[in-house]
């Protein structure tokens, strides 16, 4: 297996590993495999025979071995900590930081991210690409949040959550401009995907290559400051649609974000009846984010109750193994959707409906259901469908 350092890719030598709670030898020093879930108190006193820790990594999506690692190392194991399983280049920096020295990755994952890509993340620095900022500038169009959390999905796809200024309002559904700061700043347009009534601001990010935001915001981790405009717009909200009996929320992508504070509202619930929400990826593991938020508020105390009754979720991807699931857009023209969920086609007098995805998609489906005699509306009239404008690039 290959291992990767700060010098490059290496290959693994015949190291054996003990589970640490399983029987060790009485003598000698040791290289353990220890569970990211451990406590790493329980083993301090064994540091001194330790000359090697490795950590698991099940997901991406999982990064209690970050955690893990900064506690040992504050408890001060000085030995060697490998990092084992799903961490991406992308992820090497933050590695690092947190006390890692190498990661042992697949074949299969040095095919597809070699040497070079791991090396500039390294070279580039963590850090440093954080530690760059001009001096803080003072900006009353402007917030200053700390990040309190960050987790990477998919090698492209990852969210983040940061405090919430006591005066920042927004409606569910509506996007602010983030930045970083920086000799000149960039902002650019993020739906809120956290509830209105939450003390917490989260976003949901794809990686885009080269963007001239996202290439710098894929590295944020807790403890950094962005900045967040004063402003919150947009276009999916509540208050731009009729009232009917059905709502249908269509996302693509990251698009799925504004949707995440709507299901948490509580007048959503209120105006409709029955909320669909659809989400359509190309791969699986790209709704890993999705059907977590779903299940989150199906399962919290305050709107779980109403979601339960109203909130149906229908995921699909359109390239995965065995997947013969066809784009969002043409599983509404072929009545495809409507009969796998069991409705009755949509009608323009009685339902509702919300797209968000790229623009493309976006028109697509617009023009779908123009021609079953849905109008677009906005927050000065009000209509029967309505679509996002802003996109991150």
């Amino acid at each position: 297996m290959p291992v990767v350092t700060e010098d490059g890719f290496h290959n693994d030598t015949a190291i054996r590993f003990f589970p640490i709670d399983g029987d060790l030898p009485k003598k000698g020093h040791l290289a353990v495999d220890l569970p990211n879930d451990a406590d790493a108190d329980s083993i301090s006193q064994q540091f001194e025979r330790i000359d090697m820790i490795r950590i698991p990594f099940p997901s991406a999506a999982d990064g209690r071995g970050f955690s893990l690692a900064r506690q040992l190392r504050q408890l001060g194991f000085q030995g060697r900590l490998r990092a084992h399983g799903h961490v991406i280049s992308d992820q090497f920096r933050y590695a690092l930081e947190c006390g890692f020295d190498e990661v042992e990755i697949s074949k299969e994952l040095s095919d597809r991210q070699p040497e070079s890509q791991w090396q500039d993340q390294r070279a580039t620095g963590y850090r440093a690409k954080l530690s760059g900022r001009a001096i803080r500038r003072e900006d009353d169009s402007v917030f200053h949040v700390s990040v309190t959390d960050v987790t990477h999905y998919t090698e492209d796809l990852f969210s983040f959550s940061t405090n919430r200024p006591d005066a920042l309002r927004f409606n569910a559904g509506e996007f602010v401009m983030l930045g970083l700061e920086r000799e000149h700043r960039v902002f650019r347009a993020y739906s809120i995907a956290s509830a209105s009534w939450s003390d917490q601001l989260e976003f949901y990010s794809i990686k885009v290559p080269n963007g001239a935001l996202t290439s710098q915001l894929k590295w944020v981790k807790p403890g950094d400051d962005i900045l967040i405009k004063k402003k919150t717009t947009g276009s999916l909200v509540i208050e731009a649609l009729q009232p009917g009996s059905r709502l249908f929320l269509h996302a693509t992508g990251t698009g799925f974000a504004p949707f995440a504070s709507l299901i948490q509202e509580p007048a959503l619930y209120e105006q409709f009846d029955q909320v669909i929400l659809t989400h359509t990826c190309r791969y699986n593991d790209e709704m890993i984010y999705s059907q977590q938020k779903v299940a989150a508020v199906l399962n919290n105390d305050f709107i779980g109750g109403i979601a339960r009754e109203k909130l149906q979720f229908h995921v699909t991807s359109t390239r995965s193994p065995q997947s013969s699931s066809a784009r969002i857009t043409d599983q509404i023209e072929s009545g495809q959707l409507f009969d796998s969920l069991k409705l009755v086609p949509p009608d323009p007098e009685s339902d509702r409906v919300m797209v968000c995805g790229s623009k493309a998609v976006n028109q697509d489906v617009f023009t779908l259901y123009k021609n079953l005699g849905f109008n677009q509306g906005s927050l000065s009239r009000p209509a029967s469908f309505i679509w996002e404008r802003a996109f991150v690039d």
